[in-house]
């Protein structure tokens, strides 16, 4: 990222070239993906949920992307500078972009979008609203806009290349709503272009031919990110033996996740790659703050906070009772998960042990205690569960065994990813628990911790929790940033955030002629081609 700047600096990024391409022999062809489950919007914003992003960040551009080390780059940007007391960031465009309609786009386009994320629930989004002017995002001409903040704050580069709840650049006239209204235009300005969606099948993205690739290589998100596909095929197969056996005959090219069981079989395979993506997911167990057992309604809360002491008590039954190791081994082999303490990920340098007494204790007579003080008299909890999703699913029934040993009465309703999504993302008062995960691409650190975000209806508000993710982001002495972490990571402990399960691996197997293909967040396929 940028530094704070102590006069104006001015940062060029290598421009566009357009000259005749030396690799044509990579155009051409099908990439046929299974989705990692069902596919509810192509609205990034709109919905919290993974699927739809990856499907969504090749039909939208951004302004920066994050390249193989998780660093922005410059994608839609030519050049930027930063004034001298490091509050006003002023971006002009690369030549040559357009969106699909094939009308240019503005830097009125690119302020217009970016208002509409600044103000979403994404973690990247909601934690850059605490520096930003209002407003935050201005156009100065048709090539220039400027990101406004009321102080200085590091990590701007990187949120604007976030490819979690992306800040994706749409035409001003469909950016214009609010992120709580679903897009359903997908104009963007991205490699591949929107042609069908069947759903409940498939969704099936394009080649954009006025797609103007940047000259330095793909990196991930970030360099010349060529369309080499004629298309981009998103399928929908909920059954997990059928997508490892598809892939293992051709059928498709990519699966986006697969369950743990399969790597053994899948690794062996000469015909097939397998990757790994780490520092990983971590398992987890959110709890719905809004009604009882682990919430209430927020009047009832004290000042400043949206759970009650009992509340607080039914979370830590949760979180004292439930035996970690247990619920991991669920999802395959015990070399592919580890039980972990530290919420900002093991093997990380944002690893710490701070507040781990609290972590893993399977301590079902203790939770029972806690239950008991939470006020909870045998009404049925209602765990979301989805039934197609390979890294969750079979968590969930090991999670419902272990509540009903503590006591609760589960019910567990079978319900696809979609339906999931769609009931935890907007009502609030007809499930008390989800069986889910996070990953370390999008929380790894205090900024991106979207739960620490508490900025959606199914995050608790703990006292003091976003001043010191504040602090954290504003802190430059290291041993001061992880005290500060360490504080963060105990308060989250105590009062049960989330219940935190353990770290697992996830498996992205791919047909083995896939080129150019890194996971270091999740798939993405601009710039890959199948040899030929």
């Amino acid at each position: 990222d940028t530094p704070a700047a102590t006069s104006t600096s001015v940062v060029a990024a290598t421009q566009t070239q357009t000259p005749s391409d030396p690799d044509a022999d990579r155009y051409g062809g099908n990439l046929r993906i299974v989705s990692q489950a069902s596919i509810t919007t192509l609205d990034p914003l709109w919905s919290l949920a993974y699927v739809p992003v990856a499907v969504a960040t090749h039909i939208y551009d951004t302004p920066f992307g994050w390249d193989s080390t998780l660093n922005p780059q410059p994608r839609m940007v030519g050049s930027w500078s930063v004034s001298s007391d490091a509050k006003t960031y002023t971006f002009v465009l690369r030549d040559g972009l357009r969106f699909h309609d094939d009308t240019p786009v503005t830097a009125e386009d690119v302020a217009v979008s970016l208002t509409r994320w600044i103000s979403s629930a994404g973690p990247h989004a909601s934690f850059a609203r605490n520096f930003a002017a209002d407003p935050a995002f201005r156009a100065k001409d048709a090539n220039t806009f400027e990101f406004v903040l009321t102080e200085g704050y590091g990590a701007v580069l990187s949120n604007l290349g976030s490819p979690d709840q992306p800040p994706v650049i749409m035409p001003k006239a469909i950016a214009s709503v609010t992120f709580t209204t679903e897009v359903t235009d997908q104009t963007g300005s991205g490699p591949y272009k929107f042609s069908k969606w069947d759903h409940g099948h498939q969704v099936i993205l394009e080649r954009f031919d006025g797609y103007v690739a940047r000259s330095e290589p793909t990196d991930y998100f970030s360099g010349a990110t060529t369309p080499y596909f004629d298309q981009l095929i998103w399928l929908e197969i909920p059954d997990e033996e059928t997508k490892v056996a598809g892939l293992e005959t051709g059928e498709w090219d990519v699966l986006d996740g697969a369950g743990l069981d399969f790597y053994n079989r899948l690794n062996s395979n000469p015909d097939i790659g397998v990757q790994l993506y780490k520092p990983g997911h971590r398992t987890n167990i959110i709890l719905n703050p809004n009604i009882a057992p682990f919430g209430n309604p927020e009047s009832e809360a004290p000042a400043g906070q949206r759970l009650t002491a009992q509340a607080i008590a039914g979370r830590q039954a949760v979180a004292t009772g439930i035996n970690v190791a247990d619920v991991m081994a669920s999802l395959g082999p015990s070399d592919l998960w580890t039980v972990c303490a530290a919420i900002y990920y093991c093997g990380t340098p944002l690893e710490s042990d701070a507040g781990a007494e609290y972590y893993n204790r399977n301590d079902k007579a203790r939770a029972r205690e806690f239950m008991n003080a939470s006020g909870y008299d045998g009404e049925t909890i209602v765990l979301l569960n989805p039934t197609d999703y390979a890294t969750i699913t079979p968590t969930g029934f090991v999670i419902k065994q272990e509540l009903e040993q503590i006591g609760f009465t589960v019910d567990m309703p079978a319900n696809d990813w979609a339906t999931v999504v769609t009931t935890f993302t907007t009502k609030t008062d007809n499930w008390n628990a989800l069986a889910s995960w996070t990953v370390h691409w999008c929380c790894g650190d205090p900024i991106s911790d979207e739960a620490a975000a508490a900025d959606t209806n199914f995050w608790p508000k703990i006292p003091g929790v976003q001043e010191l993710r504040i602090a954290w982001a504003k802190e430059t002495d290291p041993e001061k940033k992880m005290a500060l972490l360490d504080e963060l990571q105990i308060k989250l402990y105590e009062q049960v955030e989330i219940a935190y399960l353990g770290i697992f691996y996830s498996l992205y197997p791919h047909r083995a002629d896939l080129q150019n293909y890194h996971v270091k967040a999740f798939p993405y396929f601009a710039g890959t081609w199948i040899e030929k």
